[in-house]
């Protein structure tokens, strides 16, 4: 029978559980029990049983992402654990900064190219194919037989495209190589008329640019058509490069632009570029643009509105500068019920000479990026007016603590729900004991 597999028959023939470790050392093989109580006792021990082998394995029954921080410390072949802080710096926002910290950190090309003039007069260079024309002023010259006279409107001929070759020369007959290679177009005329003087008759000679390879811009990344753009001899702007590449694919406001131009490279909002003419500087040949498409955000962690539900955020500019009052407000504001207004936080990497204007003692610190955290006190009545002026930068994080009480308010609910779960689990078993018992 079934029922005898989990119980045995005593001597007078009643039934009697068999022993488990639940009830190790209080069993008694021998009394008599009824049905019903045997029944019980046994779902008493099964019970027990099922919950030392869930405790024994909670860590493999619980739910979980991935393994456990102690699985990982305990299973890693090499590493390297260090206690070391890293060092920063911690600057109030006071009236005494704030006027430092309210000024966009507006990077230029203005200021970084200071000659915004285009290049005044064009000249050759390697790889340029020039055309060369040389007239005569009567037939039965060197380069224009007396048959032909009367047959074309000029004593003249055509060169085949000269190229200018490495050595910065192009070959002219008669004249042999003469230096182009960073001489304007009159210069290379002049330079062919003298080799010439003594040969031809009254030589004149017209140098054209064919095709132009020295004097070319580079402009790639997020445009339409990225390629090598020829310059214009009369000079073009940087707007007008990037619209002969086809214009950016993406909003101004969500694209940089990256000048490179000998050795130096300077990052500049689009949209500062289409807003401030003085931006929109001459180009220069050889120079590199690059459009990126690399939106301003901050991201704003804490005890923020917008982080109720558990998320954080990295949250956009929609606009060229933003402010830490701005900011809060895109995050939803301070949540009520959990910050401490006197306790907001802006986490950034400045400049030494900035926090040397501050008066911090920066010999300490052994890069010339410095961590540092800048707090505001929104409890000073005079702290908005100060956020209002403080300029967020991209990459800013704004952290908001709690107010200290949520700590202990954290800890009545893990007592709570502590107390409930004991009680629900021990109206749970008194439930079960009822119905045995009404079943038995």
């Amino acid at each position: 029978m079934a029922s005898e597999s989990a119980f045995f028959r005593t001597e007078t023939g009643n039934i009697a559980p068999l022993a488990s470790p639940c009830s190790a050392g209080s069993a008694k093989p021998n009394r008599t029990v009824s049905a019903p109580a045997g029944r019980l006792a046994f779902l008493s021990r099964a019970m027990c049983a099922l919950t030392v082998a869930v405790v024994l394995q909670g860590c493999a029954v619980l739910p979980g992402t991935g393994p456990k921080s102690d699985a990982i410390e305990a299973t890693a072949t090499a590493g390297l654990r260090s206690n070391a802080a890293l060092p920063y710096a911690l600057v109030d926002v006071s009236a005494d900064t704030i006027g430092f910290l309210s000024q966009p950190n507006l990077i230029s090309f203005q200021g970084a190219f200071p000659d915004k003039r285009p290049k005044p007069v064009q000249v050759a260079g390697v790889g340029d194919v020039l055309n060369v024309s040389i007239f005569e002023a009567a037939p039965g010259g060197l380069f224009t037989p007396a048959t032909a006279a009367g047959a074309r409107p000029g004593n003249f001929v055509d060169l085949p495209p000269q190229a200018v070759d490495q050595n910065g020369n192009i070959y002219v007959p008669y004249a042999g190589e003469i230096p182009a290679a960073a001489r304007t177009l009159p210069e290379i005329q002049q330079a062919v008329v003298a080799r010439l003087r003594n040969r031809a008759i009254e030589p004149q000679v017209v140098v054209s640019l064919n095709q132009q390879h020295s004097s070319v811009v580079s402009v790639l990344g997020d445009v339409n058509t990225p390629g090598v753009l020829a310059l214009n001899s009369v000079g073009e702007r940087l707007l007008a490069l990037i619209a002969r590449a086809g214009g950016p694919k993406y909003e101004a406001i969500e694209s940089y632009i990256t000048l490179q131009r000998d050795g130096k490279r300077v990052k500049v909002l689009l949209s500062r570029v289409v807003h401030d003419p003085n931006e929109n500087i001459f180009i220069r040949p050889n120079d590199v643009i690059f459009v990126t498409r690399e939106s301003p955000t901050f991201t704003a962690l804490g005890a923020l509105n917008q982080n109720v539900f558990g998320f954080n955020s990295e949250i956009s500019f929609d606009t060229e500068t933003l402010t830490l009052a701005q900011a809060i407000g895109k995050a939803g504001g301070l949540n009520d019920n959990q910050s401490d207004p006197a306790e907001v936080f802006i986490y950034r990497y400045e400049d030494r000479p900035l926090l040397q204007k501050f008066g911090i003692d920066t010999a300490r610190f052994p890069y010339d990026r410095i961590p540092t955290i800048y707090h505001v006190n929104l409890r000073d009545p005079s702290g908005l007016l100060l956020a209002s002026g403080f300029q967020m930068r991209t990459k800013d994080v704004m952290y908001v603590a709690n107010a200290k009480v949520v700590d202990y308010y954290k800890l009545l609910t893990l007592i709570n729900n502590t107390a409930n779960a004991t009680g629900n689990t021990a109206a749970a078993v008194t439930s079960v004991n009822t119905a045995v018992k009404t079943r038995w």
